[in-house]
């Protein structure tokens, strides 16, 4: 029975980092948020939440009825990869309102707007616009400089992630500019939430499509920190990253195979969803406290994402196993550690492992191809190689040229 599933309360990060901001698994999140609140003395709400968890479930209507008057505004609705747009609407809201909480209840989408609209309102002038987010970049790299950023002095952040991208981790975040290139703003003391709630009840509501292609993103956070040579100094990033594959593994088989039985399967499904979502905060943690760097799947899926308005994931079914087989050469023991991990967990006889995520793909039913997500031109792939090789994920050090990136990408046609 679910119920068997206890609540627990850890700090966000491993090892001290990021002391005095937790997060609670297991969470149920509706009573966890009040409690918060209460001990924060916030009184004035801004939430943010899903459509779709708006409109088939009644766990934003009840969280609206528990808030009562100290709900201020609610914004409903996030575009995907987090448009500035959405950015912008969010912080005018949290300076017109006086907000001193932000409640975000949806995917990394949400997660990652309400991080940047909370630095934004502390870092730029009353009414900015886009051009004075891009102003604050290094658009060489795609990252605006720590010291441009302002901390939200007395704006507490609640999140409640519903998908496991798991950039609610992070202190970083990204959203995407109105010419489709997706930029990264940082804050070390300042950028991360101050509370984090892992509600597998509520993430079970969330679209199966959502769900299993956010959790191959998990998977390729912990493929490419194991697959990274820097990963050999940090054996606990080691350990964590294998322990958060065979979670994910696990958990993503379970859900898929808890789902297809219906009722019957509910207990697998929600036990499924548990695992994954620890699996994906441990997938992050060697990014996180070592900068320890993702690679070309990254790279590529940021920008295939932007230009090819793919959604968060579904990239990581497209890119992952191609750069994992384009690579091989290059880290032949960080892979053979990732095919151990997933014929372990899961049975499987697999000797590539390219071939063990493109086997977890096609369990999930996800796309593999672009031609499946209707990236089909030379126009639109030519100009994902182009923003590419300027992105965030490269500018750290660049793994490899335009023409090998140019040969993974039309590899996926």
């Amino acid at each position: 029975m679910t119920d068997t599933l206890k609540p627990y309360r850890i700090p966000q990060l491993e090892g001290g980092h990021r002391p005095g901001s937790d997060a609670i698994f297991n969470s149920h999140s509706k009573d966890d948020i009040l409690s918060a609140l209460k001990e924060w003395d916030s009184q004035r709400i801004l939430l943010v939440h899903s459509k779709a968890l708006a409109k088939n479930t009644s766990v934003i209507s009840d969280l609206k009825d528990a808030l009562g008057d100290s709900l201020i505004t609610a914004k409903e609705g996030v575009g995907s990869h987090s448009p500035y747009s959405d950015v912008i609407d969010i912080a005018h809201r949290i300076t017109e309102h006086k907000i001193d909480c932000v409640i975000s209840v949806g995917s990394g989408s949400y997660s990652d707007a309400c991080k940047v609209a909370r630095l934004m309102s502390a870092t730029l002038p009353v009414g900015f616009g886009e051009k004075d987010m891009e102003g604050l970049l290094d658009q060489e790299k795609g990252v605006a400089p720590q010291d441009k950023m302002k901390k939200a002095e007395g704006v507490r952040l609640i999140l409640v992630p519903t998908s496991l991208s798991a950039g609610e981790w992070n202190h970083t975040a990204s959203c995407t500019n109105s010419a489709g290139k997706k930029q990264h703003f940082s804050l070390e003391d300042g950028g991360a939430p101050d509370l984090i709630l892992m509600d597998p009840w509520v993430a079970r509501t969330s679209p199966e499509k959502l769900w299993l292609s956010s959790g191959i993103r998990a998977v390729d956070h912990c493929i490419e920190t194991l697959c990274n040579p820097e990963c050999a100094k940090y054996p606990d990033v080691q350990e964590w990253c294998e322990k958060a594959l065979r979670d994910l593994a696990k958990g993503l088989v379970e859900y898929k195979e808890g789902l297809g039985r219906g009722k019957e399967g509910e207990d697998e499904l929600v036990h499924g969803v548990s695992k994954c979502q620890a699996g994906s905060r441990m997938a992050l943690m060697g990014f996180i406290i070592y900068r320890v760097n993702m690679g070309a799947s990254h790279a590529i899926g940021h920008q295939l994402g932007s230009v090819g308005k793919v959604m968060h994931g579904i990239t990581s079914c497209i890119m992952l196993p191609p750069v994992l087989r384009y690579t091989k050469v290059r880290n032949p023991e960080a892979q053979a550690k990732i095919v151990d991990v997933f014929n372990g967990m899961l049975g499987w006889d697999e000797t590539e492992a390219g071939d063990c995520v493109a086997r977890l793909v096609k369990i999930t039913g996800l796309p593999s191809t672009l031609k499946e997500v209707g990236v089909t031109s030379d126009e639109q792939i030519e100009q994902i190689i182009d923003k590419t090789m300027t992105d965030v994920m490269f500018s750290f050090g660049k793994v490899l040229t335009r023409e090998e990136v140019s040969e993974i990408v039309y590899s996926t046609k």
